[in-house]
């Protein structure tokens, strides 16, 4: 009996043949090292032959630290800008509408101004809600003989209060930038319940933080008080159109 298909049967039984050979070379040549298998591997781990379904890892972002100066007690604008902005719903109230009264012995305090003379100075660039704070900040420089033209012009850079008041200021009676204690609308920033209190512990900062250490300049405090390689040029502006007022 002849088999009618003989010739095409040896010739599918060589390819076969052939196939398996080369597939042996090629698997004995290039896949023997574990290497090249174990990334495989992982692929099947990860993707979990039992059930089929991946396994995702999670994400573990290691959160960016943030900076603040002066022992997290004062800082720079950063993520919570809005404080720092207008207040949207500011109604023109002004504390000191009235100015404080006081007693005056004459003497020279600073600059060569009495205390009436460098409160009246001050209060000509303390506008808005900052209207006739002058003196708290000439009385503290009576008591201390801190600054009083840096104190004020970090207070107009840090509030807006040259044009218009920060939402912070108007709000919560913070005119430093402060943070701690009591929550600003709960937020980081600190608030005060009266204006007055406010500028005391601004300027309780300023002057034990820095002025106590040396650092009486916008040049020296700038490194420890502000990120921004501008700020001292900005403060030291002030200080100019405060003392020409």
């Amino acid at each position: 009996m002849t088999f009618k298909y003989k010739k095409e049967f040896i010739i599918v039984s060589i390819s076969l043949v052939l196939c398996l050979s080369i597939f042996t070379i090629i698997k004995s040549s290039f896949f023997k090292d574990t290497k090249v298998n174990a990334p495989i591997k992982n692929v099947i781990e990860y993707y979990n032959e039992a059930d089929n379904e991946p396994k995702y890892k999670v994400a573990t972002i290691k959160p960016t630290e943030k900076t603040t100066k002066l022992l997290t007690t004062i800082s720079t604008i950063s993520d919570e800008e809005e404080y720092f902005e207008p207040d949207p719903n500011y109604d023109s109230y002004i504390p000191y509408e009235v100015a404080p009264t006081f007693e005056e012995d004459g003497s020279i305090i600073y600059d060569g101004l009495t205390l009436t003379e460098l409160t009246d100075k001050l209060n000509r660039s303390l506008n808005g809600y900052l209207k006739n704070t002058g003196y708290f900040f000439a009385n503290y420089t009576k008591s201390t003989g801190m600054d009083p033209y840096l104190s004020v012009a970090i207070v107009l850079l840090e509030t807006g209060c040259k044009w218009t008041c920060s939402y912070l200021t108007t709000a919560c009676n913070n005119i430093g930038g402060l943070k701690g204690g009591n929550s600003c609308n709960g937020g980081a920033y600190s608030k005060y319940d009266t204006l007055d209190a406010g500028i005391q512990g601004y300027l309780g900062i300023i002057y034990n933080n820095y002025y106590l250490k040396g650092m009486t300049t916008p040049e020296t405090m700038a490194s420890t008080y502000a990120a921004s390689p501008t700020w001292s040029m900005k403060v030291n502006k002030y200080i100019d159109e405060i003392k020409n007022s």
